[in-house]
Parts: C-alpha cells; sequence; structure tokens
C-alpha cells in the first residue's frame, strides 16, 4: 500500500516518467537484495542533485530571433555543485553567472568549430577520413 500510494504521489507530482522511472528503480532493488537510498519525492530533480552533492544544469528555454537567425538565448538553471565542478576545470568569472557564461561560450565555440570546416585564404579547408585513422586535411 505504501508504495503505491508513494508511485501515485510521484506520477502526480512529476508525471509518467518520473514515475516509470521510480517504479523501474524500485522494482529492481526489490529484486537484487541491496538496500536502496531512499530519494525524497517532494524534492525537484535540481534540490535532489544538490542534496546528494551532485552537478545539475537543465536547459530551461530557447528563444530564435524569427527576423535573424543568428540571434536569440537559452535560459539555463543550475546548481552549486555545478559551478564548483565547472571552477575546477579552469572556468572562472567573479559570480556563478559569469563561471556558466564561461563555460557555455566555450561549449558553444566549441561545438561551433567541430561543425564548421575550415577556411584557409583560397577557401575551404577539406578533412578526410582515411582508412588507416588519420586525417588528410588538403
Amino acid at each position: 500500500m505504501y508504495i503505491c500510494l508513494e508511485m501515485q504521489l510521484a506520477l502526480d507530482k512529476f508525471g509518467k516518467n518520473t514515475y516509470n522511472n521510480i517504479m523501474l528503480d524500485k522494482m529492481k532493488n526489490m529484486f537484487s537484495g541491496k538496500k536502496t537510498k531512499k530519494v525524497d519525492i517532494s524534492l525537484s530533480e535540481k534540490e535532489q542533485a544538490t542534496k546528494d552533492g551532485v552537478p545539475w544544469v537543465k536547459v530551461l528555454d530557447t528563444n530564435v530571433d524569427q527576423d535573424n537567425p543568428k540571434y536569440g538565448y537559452f535560459e539555463l538553471d543550475w546548481n552549486k555543485p555545478f559551478v564548483e565542478n565547472l571552477k575546477e576545470h579552469g572556468f572562472s568569472g567573479n559570480t556563478d553567472e559569469e563561471v556558466v557564461d564561461h563555460w557555455f561560450s566555450v561549449l558553444c565555440n566549441t561545438i561551433a568549430s567541430e561543425q564548421t570546416p575550415m577556411k584557409n585564404g583560397e577557401g575551404i579547408v577539406t578533412e578526410t577520413k582515411r582508412e588507416d585513422g588519420k586525417t588528410e586535411i588538403s
């Protein structure tokens, strides 16, 4: 009865995916014979990650300018362990927002540089993967 009530509360509060994940975890643990760490279903995903000291970040919203699609924004949410992890990996700033902005800028630039063909003075540089695993640039 207790598990059913707990599952119904999870379904009502967080929706079907969370319900399915909690139910699957409970069933795995019932048959594994291991003691489980109790998850407080009254906590949000961010609150639970913070409580556990786990870095957490999520994209809350995106917006693209319809008139000029190269402009837009991502709205992010994060916890303190995420910022601490970024600082440990060399990202800096005077505030948590600046640290996350630094990380996000580097992330976007890395993705762009990996997805955009290189250019030389005369045109686009071509990268070709060879069968021996090496890359030929011409």
